[in-house]
């Protein structure tokens, strides 16, 4: 994709930072919590930013979203139809009104959270690994971290000063599904 910053020229006063972007969601998501608004190939100014606009904050509400679209009339076998994804965008971006995510983008992240709960479901079931519920953390030894290196690929690193405070909420989303087997 292109990311390509415009810069201000020197010889004039410093108009408010614009980018373009044809980026991935976590790149959108990061922007979003630096107070950029994030709309797909348009020039953006820059805003306050708030504590309110973090990552995880975007990816609770998206979360949040897909739990509220999670009902047989929704969500069938093979997950959200293009209609449902289409209802649930807008509703993102009506309750997120300076951040413009793709269909596809959210689609992404939902499939990119749903990889990172699946791996830390399985390596909490690992022997000897617990979960620390206040920090939403994973516990183990470095041997056990090694372990879980060999088993998950160095993407389960991340996780080891990194919490995941969407466990729960994903765990009402993706286990013990009605509609299918994840």
């Amino acid at each position: 994709g292109r990311l390509l910053p415009l810069l201000p020229r020197t010889s004039s006063p410093s108009p408010p930072r614009k980018i373009y972007m044809d980026a991935s969601s976590k790149f959108n998501l990061v922007q979003a919590a630096r107070g950029r608004k994030v709309v797909l190939g348009a020039k953006m100014d820059s805003r306050k930013i708030t504590k309110r606009d973090s990552p995880n904050e975007l990816e609770r509400a998206l979360v949040e979203i897909l739990l509220e679209h999670n009902t047989p009339y929704h969500r069938g076998g093979h997950g959200w139809s293009g209609e449902v994804w289409n209802m649930m965008v807008r509703i993102f971006h009506a309750r997120h009104s300076y951040v413009k995510f793709s269909k596809y983008q959210l689609q992404e992240k939902e499939k990119e959270i749903k990889r990172e709960y699946k791996m830390l479901r399985e390596a909490r079931k690992q022997s000897g690994v617990g979960w620390d519920e206040m920090r939403c953390m994973i516990q183990a030894d470095a041997h056990l971290w090694d372990e879980l290196t060999i088993l998950f690929g160095s993407r389960i690193n991340k996780f080891k000063s990194k919490p995941f405070p969407l466990f729960n909420l994903l765990g009402d989303l993706y286990d013990d599904c009605w509609c299918c087997t994840y």
